[in-house]
């Protein structure tokens, strides 16, 4: 909640000029706000873009976030040294995530970055704990789940919207507050699209996912996430569709007996996915499921955590919960929902 009386009114008559004006003379005086803690002045400026953004939308989000960057790297820096912009290259990448996928990448390099910079000064250079610390950061968490991420994955800008704004950027929030997803809707999507013979196999996935998760066991669940997913896959298309084979090097095979990855191909071909966005996901969930693999997460830039795993788990709730808002059975809703 803002506690500045001045910019709280300034920003209730959309004054937003005027409100950025007055956190840079705060930031410059130093009386109020220290620059050189951004738990301090970060809120205000959450505060600010936040409504630029409801009000102007993303393009001046961006243009705000920017010009804080140069006030900082322009008028600040030359006076105080080196200060933490982390949570500024983070936002930008937030602005510039829908448009280029690649430019999102090098802003969160960036935040990572100056987050390296400054627990490197906190642990006094001690690499392990350096590195244990960066795995929680939301930059970190962000380049490690979007890191297979491309523009192509995605039909349409506003197929990238939805997956970035109801599916990606919720369950950072979910994880950061330690809620769960709609957990009452993941049942009922179970009941409405698993079939009464893989219903309790499915139900014991489940069931053995949360218990892994609230153990924190990160590897355990993400080998659940993707038996999960083959649970769905095989339900939809071996019950559902009637499929009982699929081509393999030009070779017939029993569908189940293939793995994850060639079940997610076949759901493709025969647009299981009622979106982009929720395809994509499941695509991140095999993806983090190879990795499992010694060899894949060692070649791996950025590395499995915690947060890693609380946030991919939160991404596929939230993907199975607008799945079944889209399912053709489920009360009231249809494919053609805008959710």
């Amino acid at each position: 909640m803002c506690k500045n009386a001045k910019l709280d009114e300034l920003l209730n008559n959309n004054k937003f000029n005027e409100a950025a004006s007055l956190l840079k003379d705060h930031l410059a005086k130093a009386e109020i706000i220290n620059p050189r803690n951004d738990k301090l002045w970060a809120p205000y400026a959450d505060l600010i873009s936040s409504k630029i953004l409801e009000i102007k939308g993303k393009n001046a989000f961006y243009t705000s976030w920017n010009e804080l960057l140069k006030f900082f790297e322009n008028e600040l820096e030359p006076t105080w040294g080196h200060l933490h912009k982390g949570h500024i290259f983070f936002k930008l990448s937030l602005a510039k995530i829908i448009d280029d996928v690649d430019k999102a990448k090098t802003f969160l390099e960036k935040a990572l970055d100056e987050d390296r910079l400054l627990e490197m000064e906190i642990a006094r250079g001690e690499t392990d704990i350096v590195e244990k610390a960066l795995g929680e950061k939301s930059s970190y968490v962000m380049l490690c789940i979007i890191e297979r991420v491309e523009d192509e994955h995605f039909g349409s800008d506003a197929e990238k919207q939805k997956f970035f704004q109801q599916l990606l950027s919720p369950s950072f929030d979910t994880a950061i507050f330690g809620k769960r997803v709609h957990p009452e809707a993941i049942i009922e999507f179970i009941k409405l699209i698993v079939p009464e013979q893989m219903r309790e196999q499915t139900y014991r996935t489940k069931r053995e996912l949360d218990i892994v998760y609230a153990q924190r066991l990160e590897i355990a669940t993400v080998s659940l996430l993707g038996v999960f997913l083959e649970n769905i896959l095989l339900s939809i298309l071996y019950h559902w569709q009637g499929l009982r084979a699929v081509q393999v090097k030009n070779k017939s095979k029993d569908i189940l007996e293939v793995e994850l990855g060639l079940l997610l191909k076949e759901a493709i071909t025969q647009a299981v996915f009622p979106s982009d966005s929720i395809k994509a996901t499941c695509q991140i969930i095999h993806f983090f499921r190879n990795r499992l693999h010694p060899g894949n997460e060692l070649r791996q830039k950025y590395k499995l955590t915690a947060r890693v795993v609380s946030t991919l788990k939160n991404l596929f709730d939230l993907a199975l919960f607008h799945w079944w808002l889209k399912w053709p059975e489920a009360p009231g809703k249809g494919w053609d929902n805008n959710v």
